[in-house]
């Protein structure tokens, strides 16, 4: 028989969001489900002690089990989700990113349909995404009904285009699911995330929660925003897309379709550099006849629609 009241490890990886930092902070101590401990990572923020000062303020907290400040950058955000999850003691755990904050169920919420049902290994919840100035919208996969999916069904359906977990402060997952993965992820700059989903989903059952618990802020600093700009995003996505096939959870017909769909919207579309977006259709085996019919088709578009105006 399941633990009713389970301990849960939530770990806050900061790197440089000093005046974020108490926002987060508070809306984790202020979570109705309070068996928790809470563990803050500082990656050598360098700004000034700003986020030490901060972080120091809650050393005391009864909740808090590691502040542990970094005397060396580790160059990835995953490493340090990493870090925290082998320092987690926790049955489950949730890595809310510095620069989020949440409703104070979100904790309760997720883990009351998964407490004693072993086969799921991920639960989350549709996020709101926000800037400093205003509310944007919702995040998170439009055509998935909230409950339990197979995890194979859930990467065939939500995670061969994109990222449908679009945020990791809006889940939470078994660690003895996490054990059983390979670290490959933490060696990604940009996508390690959407890859970690799928290592886990390959090992249990997805439980999707439909109301939006969690606040996804997005800002100039985004390191999802610079990877895209960089083309890191898209040679890593390559590495993913041909994973899922190569497991066999897509068809080489649908492998094709998921290939198109995305190098013309994240590489013909998006990429302005006529050199990255060249060397990116060539990882994507994107011939040149591909390539010239995504044009007559933009081209096709702008004439149908100019000659409606």
């Amino acid at each position: 028989m399941g633990n009713n009241n389970p301990l849960v490890s939530v770990i806050v990886p900061n790197y440089c969001h000093s005046m974020y930092l108490d926002e987060r902070i508070l809306s984790i101590l202020n979570q109705t489900y309070t068996n928790f401990e809470l563990i803050i990572l500082d990656d050598c923020s360098p700004d000034n002690g700003a986020s030490r000062s901060v972080i120091e303020k809650y050393r005391d907290n009864s909740h808090i089990s590691q502040i542990i400040f970094n005397e060396k950058n580790s160059g990835s955000t995953f490493k340090q989700w990493e870090k925290g999850i082998n320092l987690a003691k926790g049955e489950f755990i949730w890595i809310a990113e510095s620069d989020d904050c949440c409703e104070p169920t979100l904790l309760e919420q997720l883990l009351t349909p998964i407490i004693g049902n072993s086969n799921v290994s991920i639960s989350f919840c549709r996020s709101i995404t926000f800037t400093d100035e205003t509310r944007l919208g919702q995040a998170g996969p439009k055509k998935i009904e909230a409950g339990c999916i197979n995890g194979i069904k859930f990467i065939h359906d939500f995670m061969k285009s994109g990222n449908a977990i679009v945020n990791a402060s809006s889940a939470i997952f078994r660690k003895d699911v996490y054990k059983q993965i390979n670290d490959d992820y933490k060696f990604y700059k940009g996508a390690g995330d959407r890859l970690f989903w799928i290592f886990l989903a390959e090992r249990g059952d997805v439980y999707f929660v439909e109301k939006p618990l969690n606040y996804f802020r997005q800002h100039i600093k985004n390191t999802t925003k610079s990877c895209n700009q960089s083309g890191i995003n898209q040679i890593e996505d390559k590495k993913i897309l041909d994973y899922i096939y190569n497991k066999g959870y897509l068809t080489k017909k649908e492998y094709k379709k998921v290939v198109r769909e995305y190098v013309k919207f994240h590489i013909f579309q998006m990429v302005t550099d006529k050199k990255l977006k060249s060397k990116l259709y060539k990882i994507w085996h994107f011939d040149l006849f591909n390539q010239m019919s995504l044009k007559i088709e933009s081209w096709y578009g702008r004439f149908n629609h100019n000659s409606y105006l």
